[in-house]
């Protein structure tokens, strides 16, 4: 689908892509302009929130881009795994039926309870008692807010079909050198 005539926005609208360093899932973003402002809001909210990892928060977010088929949100998001200190063999793990072996239990478990919310919608009993044990509340109540959130996403990448920006949105993660003794 073609990206919305961008010079027809509103000046808090031109703000939200620039703010959003000209992503493309935001330009797409402007064919509902009402939405826009609040869509911004949660998504700032999810990515800032300070109760869980952000390294739980990027295998969550990975995993539901896997499970949707979604490479925009696989490839935004592995980039940013990456800036927050994932590895590759732990992203790769995210991959549906992927080796979990790079992924500690915990990670393992975030990864269960985020294929357990997309395939059902819901937790058991045990799986809820297993977050808890893993997370407080505000964790738990971030976890489920994130993965509803992203099912969201993928779900208006993969049907407006929103292709991946050619140069990256976030900055290359830093590459690490040996130093000489």
């Amino acid at each position: 689908m073609n990206y919305p005539d961008l010079s027809a926005l509103t000046p808090e609208l031109n703000k939200i892509i620039a703010d959003k360093r000209d992503a493309n899932v935001y330009k797409m973003l402007m064919h509902s302009p009402n939405v826009a402002p609040g869509f911004t809001a949660m998504a700032d909210a999810v990515m800032w929130s300070k109760a869980w990892p952000a390294t739980w928060r990027e295998l969550a977010i990975v995993r539901v881009g896997h499970l949707y088929a979604s490479p925009y949100e696989v490839h935004q998001h592995e980039r940013i795994g990456r800036l927050v200190g994932l590895t590759d063999a732990q992203l790769a793990s995210c991959a549906i039926g992927a080796d979990p072996s790079a992924l500690s239990p915990q990670e393992q478990t975030i990864l269960a309870l985020t294929d357990a919310l997309v395939a059902r919608h819901t937790l058991s009993a045990a799986e809820r008692e297993t977050a808890l044990e893993l997370m407080d509340a505000n964790a738990f109540a971030d976890f489920v807010m994130t993965v509803g959130f992203y099912q969201l996403v993928s779900n208006f990448l993969n049907v407006f079909e929103v292709e991946i920006e050619p140069n990256g949105l976030a900055p290359a993660p830093p590459r690490t050198t040996a130093i000489k003794a």
